[in-house]
Formats: C-alpha cells, structure tokens, sequence
C-alpha cells in the first residue's frame, strides 16, 4: 500500500500540472490507493462503550417529551442513563459543556442507499432472494458524509427495478468499522423492498438495466399487481407446504422436507409478521392497491416509500396502520412525481399517518433535519412534529422506538450535539455519539484536515521543487501572465464590472426608457403606483432601512426610504414590520425551457456544435408549472442558459412572471453558454460518451485541443465579420451572436467541472481575447480561487448543497466552497440549475452561511451579484429608485427555511402565491 504521505502528494494540485504519460500513469496509481489510505486516517469511535458522558449546559429536544433547557444528559454503557435539568453528574464522568447549544436525538433515514456497491437485480421481477447486507461496502465515504449530517441510523434498501425487491439492512453509522456486520443495527427487524409505479414497469428490463434491452414484463401498472399477488399466491402455497410437512414430520411420519425456495421464504416471512414491507410508490392509485392486495393476503405494509400522493389517500393509509415515508419537497422529476406537494408529510400527519421525510440520496441525508423544518413553512406543523420526522417517526416505522429515536432513559445513546436548532437553516453538527461513542467530532476532524493540508502542501511544493530540478527530464511549467484580460475590466476594478449607471440617473424612473439595442422596453409592468409601508426594507447595497416605504410607480421603484410620503390614490400593501428584500435570481437554469412531470419536454440542449445563434428568451415558457412554485418562495428573475454541443445559446434574464415571453424579458441576450470540452469526453449536454479505454493522455488532450480550436477559429471569424461594414456584408446569424462575445461586451458563461478545466479555460479566454463567466460546482472553483481573482473572473457556484466533487475532499468541501470565494475576493453567485428545484436557492445560500459565509454575501450572492454578473445591475438586484420593483416580502429571514413569504411582487405587480401545489393541498385537506 502506499504511504499516506504519498496519498496526500497525488491529491496536490500542482501535481497535475504539466500532465505526461508516465505523470499520468503513476498519479492514477497512486489515487488507486486513496481508499486504503483515507481508512487508516479516519475518525475512530471515541471514547471506548464503557465509559461514562455528561453532556450539560444545552436545550435537550427529547422529540417525545418536550424540551428541557439548560438540561442534562447522561449516557453510560451504550445507553441513555439519565436525561433532565437537574440530573447528578457521575463522579469520573466526561463533561461535555454544550452551552448554548442543542442536543437532539440522532437523525434515522428511513430509505437510504449509501454503502451499497448494487442496488438493483434486474434480471428477474422478483429478487427477494438478494438482500443488501451482501453488498454492503463498509469504506463508503458517504457513511462519514451522512454521519457529519447527524445521521446515526439508516434503512439501506433495494433499489427499485421489481415489483418484490432485494431484503434490505438497517445499519448505524458506525464510521471507522471494516466489516459490514459490524454495521448492523442489533435487533432490528428485517425488511423487504417492494416497488409500484413507472420504475418496476419501465420496459428494457425495469430501473436497473440500461435503455436497449429485450422488453420485460410487466410493462403497466396492472401487471405490477399481479406480479405481486401472484408471487403471494406462490408463498401461500409455498408456506402450506412447509406446514404440512412440520404436521406430518411431528407426527412421526417419515416425510421428505420441501425443496426450499429462497425466492419465497422471505414472503412467507412477510405473510407470518416476521419481515417488514418497504414499498416504493408514488400514485394514489398504486398505493390504494399495494394496501388492498396486503388485504387480500393477510399482512401489512410497513412503510410507503416515496408515497408522493400519500396526501390523497392518507385515510386508507391511516387506517391500514402503514407509515409513510416521503420527500420534503422533491416534485416533477419524473412523470409520475407531477402531483408531489411539499405539504405531504404534514397532511399525512393531520390524517393520522406515522410520517418520516427520508432522503433516497446520500446528499439529501446530510441535512434531513432541515428537510424535516420545511413541513413548517409547508404545512403548519409544530417544531416538535417536524422534528419527530426525523426521529421518532422513522424509527415507530423500523420498529425500533424502543430503542432509538428519542431521548429517553435506557434507548440507545445515540445523540446529536447541533451548534443551533437543528430546524434552522444554519444549524451544523458539533458532534455525534451512537452508543454513547462519539463516531463525529467537528473540531477534531477540522484539526486533521488542517494537518492533512499542511502535510499536502509541503509534499506538493516538494514536488515543484523536484520538478524545477536540472536533472528532471519534464519540462517546467509556464508561468501565466496575471496581467490576462480574460475577464478583467479595463480600469482594473474588482471583479466583473458591468455598466451600471450613476447613483442619480438610477434615481430616475425614465431611466429605464432610455434602452439600449440589447435593452428590451418593461412590457409586463404593472400601472398605478403600489406603496410597501411599515417595512423593513433590505436594499443589499446599502444598510436595512427600519420602518421604512418603498414607492412603486409603473413597474419601477420610484423611492425608497424612512420618512417619504406615500402618493395620493396609491395601493397600500402594509408589511406591518415584515422584511422586505430584492427578488432572489437563480443566475443559471433552464426553468421555461424544460417543462416538469406531464409536460416533461424539454428544450434546452440542441444537437449541434456550433449553437450560439440560439435564443433562449423565445422558449421560455411562461406557463410553466415551476415558474409559480419557484416564484412562492422569493425567486423573481432567472437567467435561462441552454446547453448542448459546445456553444449552447444566448442566455437570457427572464422574470418569473408575464403573460408572454416577451412581457417576461429583462433582457433577452447576456452572454453565450460554452460547454468547455472534457479531455475525452467532449463538451457537456452535447451526447458525447467517454474515452475509449485505450486512448492516451495525449491523444484525449489532442483531441481537447482539436475542439478548442475550432471555437477560437470562430470567434476570429466573428471578429472579422463584426468589423466588416458596406451593404455587401452578408447576414450571418452564428457570427453575428458571437460578435458581443469578441469583442467582450458579453461573457462566455463556461461550463466546467473541474478546477483544472477552470485553469484551461482562463488560459483559453487569455488566448482568444473573451471575458468569461465560470459555471462550476463551489469546491472545484474554490481551489482555482487565487487565479480567478487574480483574472478577475465571476463564478456561478452550480448547488452548494451537493456531495463534494472528489473523495478526498472534506465532507463539508461544497458547503464551505463559497465562503473560502469570498475570502478570495471573488465574486459570484449561487444558482440552482434544475427548474422543480429552484426555489431551494435560498437555503443553498443559508447552508454556505453556515459553513462560514457572511450572510450579507449570500444575500448578495441571490441578488446584486447575480445581477453584476449577468449584465442586468442597472434594472434589477437591489432596492433602488429607477430598478424594477422585484421584490418579496418575508415574516423573517428567508434563508431560514422554516420562514413563510407573503407577497411577491414583480415588475410592480402584486403576484399571487397560488401553485397547482396549493391548490391540491387545499383540495385534499378537506376530504373527508
């Protein structure tokens, strides 16, 4: 094995740099090795089962009894001994001074699939003869990632490619152990996953076969029925066997024992209460049948897994004593999930339904608990019925709140120590103890990574060393010239610097009449003059401005202020001391171009190459059913960026609101999205697949290269034909889109996914004269942050909330990605770029506040930046007079996620919060 020395040094960046074969070869050996090597520098459970730990000073949330400030809790031997405010310290105890703090019992994710190298058999329609306690892989990073979140237990099922799945593993994330067993939760009850709906049924062999295979039955939701009553017909018959054979056999008759049938023992457990069903579902339809054929055969579903339309039919699932087991606010991503409503869990609860939200995804698991703070804002649920959705809730399911899921004397200590509520946006974990062991430190993790850091950048720069060495046969690495113009404006100011107008013309409402060619006229606003009183107003380029008025008058902010009167005949909106900000803008989606659930079109990614010519402005649809929901949760203004190919299209800012694409437009073309090509894998959205196995490193960056000419003999040709005049000059609509990207008037908005692709992209703008725009997930930006800012080049961070980009990377690597920009200087944005997901934008931001942004820089991030980056600074981002009236007005700080919105208005006007999603809650709330 190597050396964690060595280990340290392949994961240098400047190792990477310059790249050749024999570089190559030996860095993927050595990266080979990370996994042996991470193992021997994990966290180990502190300290030893036997010990005794006082945890005193904190608000304790029980999750069944209350909340006890100031209290004390006690954990000995793998047990909770002693919970309350005036619980004795052992003598010899650990103290743990958690002042200020919050102690909640340990996060159960009643689906999870981490640990497992295979989820899905889909070579037959039953499979309950696998089970994933054989392919659990213990070194799974994401069990430490799902750990750090405050997870302690997890339900690791079958995936969902059969009507009757693989038996699933109840595990506690017991990070550090080797061996699965080790894994187990001790006495839980075994399960099974079944599953309904599109994935069982999806033709070429269900969810766990690729698109091209032989067909396989069934192919509608009828024959998932019978698939099921047939196999429960089988283990009947199967069970009656065995019955008959044990009668005869204590008989005394000599009688031969029934071929066992490891497809069907699992049933007979199921049908003799011995095995617990976990049925992914998603129609309301498919759940009332799942209940009525458990009916039919004698046992009961144990958790709805999913359960999208569980609201619908929460009365028969109430009254079959089912749990169920749903997302927080997952919709649209399939056909199926059109119908999903945030308000589920909390109307499956006020109908009597044992209600968990649970993750299905290692990300979604690392923060549950603010997953289970959204039935808050959606749903009116109480602090203590959130928080049991996570707890209690779950482990009621699993049939283990006997043991966990509350803090409670003689359960499993399995305890989470939260530096703040743990339903607030802000919360992180301090530390996590699951059998009174601490398995997750902050502090002592932070410390090791600052070692493993400090240790990696001295082997690094030993390397570079070596590398500038007279007896190394590889050539030195090329200093860049940081004078580049890639992105850098002429004065030398900070960053992107669009045109922005003075502070006294902005002031002006005929400002935005004076449009230039690239500057569409406010066709959607709203006449009248409409006046926000009582407010505090958050402008986000200057100080909160308390009690204050905003003064809106045809679309525009005519003034904003303390102490300005309010217009004779203006409509008043009284904010009775809420807080009013700019309109959130999600600076990267393609929300309008792609269309969720039934719909589910999309028109976002051409085939060709060569697609700049492309507007996205006159695809936008305005009728789409994410544009309300996203618009309900603050978002005003998206910028639609298509993909496909190399050159994607025109961006273009839209608002969320207007009964036509053109009423929509802020302004119809900002830039040119590039898909900067991958060595080997050509540029991304275009259908290009990975290297062939055999291929060199040279021949995949020749081939890199090769693409990348191509776009700078292009941006030559636009430049010659920008500079062309006279009649005979023939319209070219592709040279003509890229004129404003050559002569840098408009970014390349480059999408990479790497912080080596962002290195080869800047050298890229230094060579073809263009200003960039880099689109790329946090941590991998983060780690080019001095060249970005030594270019002054904008990000757009893809998703904070998102798994870091590589193994070695911290768990927290995407969450802290924005604050380490921010120390950098850099300027950026933070963008959600799936359109079902874009109104979790602000609690993206929240989470990066968390991990050490300052919040003024998130609300810049969603706002100002956003629109500095995008061009669009002289119309919207702030609260100012002569900007659009984009705003919203919130009862609290709207990165925390349990605060409600109240009005958003765009363009002026007072848009209504109504979604289908509301309208269906409404609906079922009331069925009787």
């Amino acid at each position: 094995m190597v050396s964690r020395c060595q280990w340290i040094l392949a994961l240098g960046a400047g190792i990477l740099a310059p790249m050749t074969p024999r570089r190559f070869t030996s860095i993927v050996i050595l990266l080979l090795c990370v996994a042996g090597a991470s193992a021997a520098s994990r966290p180990q459970a502190q300290p030893r089962a036997d010990s005794v730990v006082a945890i005193k000073g904190a608000t304790i949330l029980t999750a069944t009894r209350g909340t006890i400030p100031n209290g004390i809790i006690v954990l000995r031997g793998g047990k909770i001994a002693a919970v309350g405010a005036n619980v004795p310290i052992p003598a010899g105890a650990e103290v743990v001074d958690a002042t200020g703090k919050f102690v909640a019992p340990g996060i159960i994710d009643c689906h999870s699939h981490i640990a497992a190298d295979s989820i899905n058999e889909g070579g037959t329609t039953v499979s309950s003869m696998t089970g994933i306690e054989d392919v659990f892989d213990p070194t799974d990073v994401n069990i430490y990632r799902d750990l750090a979140g405050g997870v302690t237990a997890a339900n690791v099922l079958h995936g969902s490619a059969n009507p009757i799945g693989g038996k699933n593993y109840v595990i506690k994330l017991r990070w550090g152990k080797t061996r699965p067993e080790e894994f187990a939760f001790e006495g839980a009850m075994p399960g099974i996953k079944f599953a309904l709906g599109e994935n069982p049924k999806r033709r070429g062999g269900g969810a766990g076969v690729p698109p091209g295979n032989a067909p396989r039955y069934p192919g509608t939701r009828m024959g998932v029925e019978y698939v099921i009553r047939d196999a429960f017909t089988r283990a009947k018959a199967y069970q009656e066997d065995w019955q008959d054979y044990d009668r005869r056999r204590r008989a005394g008759e000599s009688v031969v024992a029934p071929r066992r049938d490891l497809q069907l023992e699992p049933l007979v457990e199921v049908l003799e209460g011995r095995r617990l069903v976990h049925a992914h579902s998603y129609r309301a339809d498919e759940i009332l049948t799942l209940l009525r054929v458990a009916d039919e055969f004698g046992f009961k579903i144990a958790t709805l897994q999913h359960v999208l339309e569980g609201y619908k039919v929460a009365k028969e699932i109430a009254a079959h004593g089912a749990g169920a087991s749903t997302f927080a606010d997952w919709w649209g991503y399939k056909i199926e999930a059109i119908d999903a409503i945030p308000y589920n869990a909390a109307l499956m609860t006020r109908k009597g339904v044992v209600a968990s939200i649970n993750s299905d995804d290692p990300e979604l698991s690392r923060h549950l608990n603010t997953e289970a703070a959204k039935s808050i804002k959606w749903g009116g649920l109480t602090d203590d019925e959130a928080l049991a959705l996570v707890t209690i809730n779950p482990a009621k399911q699993l049939r283990l709140d006997n043991r966990a899921g509350s803090l409670e004397v003689g359960k499993d200590a399995d305890v989470v120590i939260w530096n703040h509520h743990p339903l607030s946006s802000y919360a992180i974990v301090d530390r996590v103890y699951i059998d009174g062991q601490r398995y997750y430190d902050r502090q002592d993790d932070q410390k090791r990574l600052t070692d493993l850091a400090r240790e990696r950048e001295t082997l690094v720069n030993a390397e570079r060393g070596e590398r500038r060495s007279p007896t190394t046969t590889e050539p030195a690495p090329q200093a860049r010239d940081v004078a580049g113009t890639a992105g850098v404006s002429t004065d030398g100011a900070r960053g992107f610097q669009p045109s922005v107008p003075s502070a006294a013309a902005s002031r002006s409402p005929e400002r935005l009449a004076l449009l230039s060619p690239e500057r569409p006229a406010l066709q959607g606003a709203a006449k009248g003059v409409l006046a926000i009183t009582n407010a505090k107003i958050f402008p986000v380029v200057r100080p909160p401005i308390d009690r204050g008025t905003i003064v809106i008058r045809d679309g525009i902010i005519e003034n904003v202020g303390a102490n300005i009167g309010v217009p004779s005949g203006a409509r008043l909106i009284d904010a009775a001391g809420a807080d009013v900000y700019p309109g959130f803008i999600d600076a990267e989606t393609t929300m309008g171009l792609e269309d969720p659930g039934a719909g589910n079109f999309s028109d976002a990614n051409e085939f060709l190459d060569f697609n700049p010519q492309l507007r996205a402005q006159v695809a936008f649809h305005n009728d789409s059913d994410a544009i309300p929901v996203a618009r309900a949760n603050g978002l005003t203004t998206v910028a639609v960026m298509p993909g496909g190919g190399l050159l994607g299209g025109q961006a273009a800012v839209m608002d969320l609101d207007g009964y036509t694409w053109e009423e929509s437009t802020v302004a119809p073309s900002v830039g040119v999205t590039f898909q900067f090509p991958r060595l080997g894998g050509g540029g991304r959205g275009g259908g290009r697949g990975g290297p062939a196995p055999d291929r060199t490193y040279d021949d995949l960056k020749k081939d890199r290269d090769a693409q990348l000419d191509r776009v700078a003999r292009l941006l030559v040709d636009a430049r010659a034909y920008a500079q062309a005049t006279g009649p005979n000059r023939r319209r070219d609509l592709v040279l003509e889109s890229l004129a404003p990207i050559a002569d840098k008037r408009q970014p390349l908005f480059t999408r990479v996914g790497t912080d080596q692709e962002i290195r080869d992209a800047v050298a890229f703008a230094d060579r073809v004269g263009v200003r960039l725009v880099i689109v790329a997930p946090g941590a991998e930006a983060a780690m080019a942050a001095a060249l970005l800012k030594a270019r002054n080049v904008p990000v757009i961070v893809l998703q904070v909330l998102t798994l870091p980009t590589r193994p070695d990377l911290a768990h927290q690597a995407s969450y802290a990605a924005a604050g380490e920009l921010a120390r950098a200087d850099v300027k950026f944005a933070i963008a959600v770029p799936g359109e079902t997901n874009a109104r979790q934008l602000p609690y993206h931001a929240a989470e990066a506040v968390a991990w050490g942004l300052p919040r003024e820089e998130a609300l810049k991030a969603l706002t100002i930046n956003a629109a500095e980056i995008l061009g669009v600074a002289d119309r919207i981002g702030s609260i100012e007079p002569g900007k659009i009236a984009n705003l919203f007005i919130a009862n609290g700080d709207p990165l925390e996620v349990r605060t409600a919105i109240t009005h958003v208005i765009i363009a002026g006007r007072d848009v209504p919060l109504d979604t289908r999603q509301l309208a269906l809650y409404e609906r079922y709330a009331k069925r009787p």
